[in-house]
C-alpha cells in the first residue's frame, strides 16, 4: 500500500488515458473496445479513483490531464505534452495513475521518464494499482520493467490482432479509409462501403471527359481553381490535417491522383500503405502488385474504357528522366521572397539544352500565387556568382586588416582549444566523483544511516550536479568537433582565387547559400564573417 509522508509538500497532475481499438476476430466479425476496459475503466473511473487516492492521502491535485482515444504506443500525446510542461514550469511535482498502463505502452519510455526524466525534475511518480512509487527506495526498478514489458507485449499482441482484422477485412473488399474518397460517400447503413455523392460525382466525369479530349491536368487545375471549386480536402474533410495551414488549390498532381484512382471502376484498393511497426507513426507506400484490389464493390463513377484510355494518355505524356543534372550550385541556391530552394528546368532547343532556375514554392502552387518563378539563365548565374566570390577572396588577400584578424583568431582558437581540453578533463573527473558518492549513499541508505528525505534530498543533489557536468561536457564537446574557420580560410581562399576549375567542394567550403531575388539581385554569405564583412548585394540584370 502506498502512502505519503510530508503530503504538503506535493502538488499532483492526475493523469488519465484510454484509447480505442479495433480488433476484428474469426470471419471479419469487428469487436469495437477500449483499450484494456476491464483492466483500467472510463477516463470518468480514472479520475474518480485517482481524486480519491489524493483525498485519501491529503494531496493537494493541481490538474487532470486526460487523453480519451489516443493509444499508449505513442508519448506524442495533447494532454501528456501539457503535463510535461507543467513539470518543467515547475506547477506540478507529483504525477499519480492508475496503473502503469494508463501511464504508456512502450517500455523505453516509462524508462525513461522513471528513471530520468522525473528523477531530474524531482518528481515524484506513483502508478496507485502497481504499487509503484518512485518516493520510496523499496519500489522494484525490476517490478517496474516487467510490467512496462508486460504493457508493451499487450500492445504488440493487439497490434497483430487488429493487422490480421484488417488484412481479413481487405480480402473482403471492405472500405476502411478514415475519410471517403472524392466522389462518393460513406453508406449511412453499412461504414465499410461506397456510395455516389450525387453532387460531387459530375465533377469527376467532367475531369476524366477533359484529359480523354486531350487537356493536361495542369490545364484543368487551373480551370476549376478559376471556377473557384472547392478542393478534395475540403469535400471529404481532412483538410484539417494539412500542417502548414495553406488553402491549397487545384493543381497537377491533384488530378493526376484522381485521373490514377481505381476506386472510381467500381474497385476498392486497400493496403495502399503500411505501418513500419507498431511503436511508429510512420507509413510507407506499398508496391501496386502487394496491394490488394477487389473489383465490383460499389457503383462505378468512370466506365472501364474512359478510365484506360486516360491511363494511355497519361504515360504518353510521362517523360523518364534518363539522366539527374549535377550543377555547381545545387542546393545553395534559394528564393529570397518564399525562401525555398530554386530548382532546375531544362529547355530544349535544337542544337543545345538551356538551364532555367525556378522557385519550387511558385511550381508547385502555380495557381495560388505564392511566389513568383524566379526565373534565371543558370549559365550566367553561375559565372556571375564565380566572378563575385574570386573578386571577394581577392580583397580578403589584398587586405592587410582580414589577415591581422585572421591570425589573431588564429592564435585565440588555439589557446581556446587547449582550455576546452582542460575543463573537459576537469568535469569527466567530477562525474566519476559524483557517481561514488551516490554509489555511497546508496549503501549508506541500505545500512539504515539514513532517513527516506535525508537520502532523497541528498540524492537529488547529486543527481542535478552530475547533470549540469554531463551537459557543460556536452558543450564542450561540440565546441571542440567545430571546424575552426580561421585556421582554413587563407588556404581556402588562395586555392578558389588561383584556381582554373572551381569544384562543388571548394564552393560549399566557402558559401553557406545564395539568394536570389525577383529583381534578379543575388546576394551571396559566406560561411566566414570575415568575408560577410562589408559585403554588399549583388545585382545581376536581365538573367534572362
Amino acid at each position: 500500500m502506498i502512502t505519503i509522508a510530508n503530503p504538503e509538500k506535493y502538488i499532483a497532475g492526475l493523469y488519465e488515458r484510454l484509447s480505442n481499438e479495433n480488433i476484428e476476430v474469426g470471419n471479419g466479425e469487428v469487436i469495437e473496445t477500449k483499450e484494456d476496459e476491464q483492466e483500467s475503466g472510463s477516463i470518468s473511473t480514472q479520475k474518480l479513483f485517482l481524486r480519491n487516492f489524493c483525498k485519501d492521502n491529503n494531496i493537494q491535485v493541481y490538474d487532470d490531464y486526460t487523453d480519451d482515444g489516443v493509444s499508449g504506443a505513442t508519448f506524442d500525446r495533447p494532454d501528456f505534452n501539457r503535463m510535461i510542461k507543467d513539470i518543467e514550469n515547475k506547477k506540478i511535482n507529483l504525477i499519480a495513475v492508475k496503473d502503469l498502463s494508463r501511464f504508456g505502452r512502450l517500455s523505453s519510455k516509462i524508462s525513461y521518464y522513471l528513471e530520468e526524466f522525473f528523477i531530474e525534475k524531482g518528481v515524484r511518480f506513483i502508478a496507485v494499482t502497481d504499487d509503484i512509487d518512485t518516493g520510496h527506495i523499496e519500489t522494484s526498478e525490476e517490478m517496474v520493467q516487467f510490467k512496462a514489458f508486460f504493457n508493451e507485449w499487450f500492445l504488440r499482441d493487439t497490434s497483430r490482432k487488429v493487422r490480421n482484422g484488417k488484412k481479413t477485412r481487405a480480402k473482403e473488399g471492405k472500405v476502411m479509409t478514415t475519410y471517403p474518397t472524392y466522389g462518393y460517400k460513406k453508406d449511412p447503413l453499412d461504414y465499410n462501403h461506397y456510395v455516389i455523392d450525387q453532387d460531387i460525382a459530375p465533377i469527376v466525369r467532367r475531369i476524366f471527359m477533359l484529359t480523354r479530349n486531350g487537356m493536361t491536368p495542369t490545364e484543368i487545375g487551373k480551370i476549376l481553381t478559376d471556377e473557384r471549386t472547392l478542393v478534395p480536402s475540403e469535400i471529404v474533410g481532412n483538410a484539417h490535417t494539412r500542417k502548414d495551414g495553406i488553402k491549397r488549390g487545384w493543381n497537377r498532381n491533384t488530378v493526376k491522383r484522381i485521373l490514377q484512382n481505381v476506386t472510381y471502376l467500381g474497385w476498392v484498393s486497400n493496403g495502399n500503405t503500411k505501418k513500419i511497426n507498431y511503436k511508429s507513426k510512420k507509413t510507407m507506400i506499398m508496391p501496386k502488385e502487394d496491394r490488394i484490389i477487389k473489383k465490383g464493390m460499389h457503383t462505378p463513377i468512370i466506365d472501364e474504357e474512359t478510365f484506360n484510355i486516360v491511363q494511355d494518355m497519361i504515360k504518353s505524356r510521362t517523360s523518364t528522366r534518363v539522366k539527374s543534372y549535377d550543377w555547381l550550385l545545387k542546393g545553395l541556391v534559394c528564393c529570397k521572397e518564399c525562401g525555398k530552394k530554386l530548382s532546375l528546368v531544362p529547355q530544349k532547343h535544337p542544337n543545345k539544352t538551356t538551364f532555367y532556375l525556378r522557385c519550387n514554392t511558385y511550381a508547385t502552387n502555380t495557381h495560388l500565387g505564392l511566389c513568383t518563378p524566379h526565373s534565371n539563365n543558370l549559365e550566367k548565374v553561375t559565372d556571375f556568382v564565380i566572378e563575385q566570390i574570386k573578386k571577394r577572396c581577392r580583397e580578403f588577400l589584398n587586405e592587410e586588416k582580414y589577415t591581422k584578424i585572421a591570425n589573431t583568431s588564429k592564435d585565440k582558437i588555439i589557446k581556446d582549444r587547449f582550455n576546452v581540453k582542460n575543463e573537459i578533463l576537469i568535469l569527466e573527473k567530477k562525474v566519476k566523483d559524483i557517481n561514488k558518492r551516490i554509489d555511497k549513499l546508496y549503501e549508506d541508505k541500505y545500512n539504515g544511516l539514513f532517513e527516506d528525505e535525508d537520502f532523497t534530498r541528498l540524492y537529488s543533489r547529486q543527481i542535478e550536479n552530475r547533470k549540469q557536468a554531463e551537459e557543460r561536457i556536452k558543450q564542450l564537446q561540440e565546441l571542440e568537433e567545430k571546424e575552426d574557420s580561421s585556421i582554413d580560410i587563407n588556404k581556402l581562399v588562395n586555392d578558389f582565387v588561383n584556381m582554373k576549375e572551381i569544384t562543388r567542394t571548394m564552393l560549399v567550403s566557402l558559401v553557406d547559400k545564395i539568394e536570389i531575388s525577383e529583381s534578379k539581385e543575388i546576394t551571396i554569405y559566406y560561411k566566414f564573417n570575415i568575408l560577410n564583412m562589408g559585403n554588399e548585394d549583388n545585382k545581376l540584370q536581365n538573367v534572362g
